[in-house]
């Protein structure tokens, strides 16, 4: 039995609008996303240390390299030197992936409009259409369900090729499901080793079942925030058993799309980190996926480690948001959500209560 999620392979495909759709995202391999578009499996983050930065150089370095998935949002402030990037890099607009979120770290979940927030993006980044837009968090909007529907609105106008959300909730995940008619394409959560534990009992089987791709963030948590953890010795065992001299950068990022089967994102400012990144992920590649052995030992190096609350100690949250999340935390709470920890965890998560990865595994 395979211990990771399975992808679809893109490269011609036929959605459901009848259209057939090629991959043109050479070098990098490509899996279908259940709108009947292609997807890169790896993007590049405008986030983070960019956020709120000149982005032009770092993304037309990225695009150059061939890093042609760009992941940004509204809150990062960048759209405009993320365009420039682009038009630096020299190519189409049909060669570069572009995702989006919407979403207002500031203001009150009442205020949130999804149309807008991406409208707003298209005339900074001067694009008729993103290739997908996400919701970027579910407390960015005041009713879920409602602001669903205006995005399915969305892609039938064109704005957008596929649509999707970030950092939900089973709970809210599921509301989606119980009332859309376009199901999400995507969604996006941070997911390293020791986040999987999280999301194992409900969040990957349910979005497996709708074919809703993984996309993972912050896929290097474990060896930038938690270095000397338990992950980092059995990433170092990895690595010495392949002999093929890689980074465990590679091994870990090889770790999170193999695991989801979906997208990993991540971010640099420097070229040579960028080609090492890039390299498990070319239609060429010289380097093999995981072994069904290796996944598992790091999944259960994982488990053993600590777990992340998303969003308690981030940096964005400001003004009314910050207060929002003082308040009303326990309305986003659940796996997936703001705070993931399951109910009653201690502030490590015991390899005994790990759930079997045959959860989601195929056969």
């Amino acid at each position: 039995m395979s211990t990771h999620l399975t992808s679809k392979s893109a490269a011609t495909t036929e959605s459901g609008d009848g259209h057939t759709h090629t991959s043109s995202y050479l070098p990098l391999r490509s899996v279908m996303l259940n709108s009947g578009y292609s997807i890169p499996v790896i993007a590049y983050g405008t986030g983070t240390a960019q956020a709120w930065t000149d982005t032009s150089g770092p993304v037309a370095t990225a695009l150059k390299s061939g890093l042609v998935h760009l992941d940004t949002a509204w809150h990062y402030k960048n759209h405009k030197s993320t365009a420039e990037g682009i038009r630096r890099s020299g190519l189409a607009r049909e060669q570069v992936f572009v995702t989006t979120k919407g979403g207002s770290f500031d203001d009150a979940p009442e205020e949130g409009d999804v149309r807008r927030w991406l409208e707003e993006s298209l005339k900074d980044l001067g694009l008729d259409y993103v290739d997908l837009y996400l919701i970027h968090a579910e407390f960015h909007v005041e009713s879920v369900v409602d602001s669903w529907k205006a995005m399915e609105q969305i892609q039938r106008d064109g704005l957008a090729r596929s649509i999707g959300i970030s950092n939900f909730s089973t709970k809210s995940l599921q509301s989606i499901l119980d009332n859309c008619t376009i199901k999400p394409a995507v969604n996006q959560i941070e997911f390293h080793p020791y986040a999987l534990p999280t999301y194992l009992p409900t969040l990957l089987p349910l979005c497996k079942e709708h074919d809703i791709l993984i996309q993972s963030y912050a896929p290097l948590m474990s060896v930038v925030r938690h270095p000397g953890g338990p992950v980092d010795s059995t990433v170092d065992k990895v690595r010495t058993e392949r002999g093929l001299g890689e980074t465990a950068g590679q091994i870990l990022l090889q770790w999170s799309q193999q695991i989801t089967g979906g997208v990993v994102v991540t971010t640099t400012t420097k070229p040579e980190r960028m080609a090492e990144q890039i390299k498990p992920f070319l239609s060429d590649s010289s380097l093999p996926p995981l072994s069904d052995q290796h996944l598992t030992e790091i999944d259960a190096a994982g488990a053993a480690g600590p777990y992340r609350h998303w969003g308690v100690n981030w940096p964005y949250f400001s003004g009314r948001m910050a207060w929002f999340m003082l308040t009303k935390r326990h309305q986003t709470q659940g796996e997936g959500g703001i705070d993931v920890a399951p109910e009653g965890a201690s502030w490590r998560n015991k390899p005994e209560t790990r759930h079997d990865l045959a959860i989601v595994a195929s056969s």
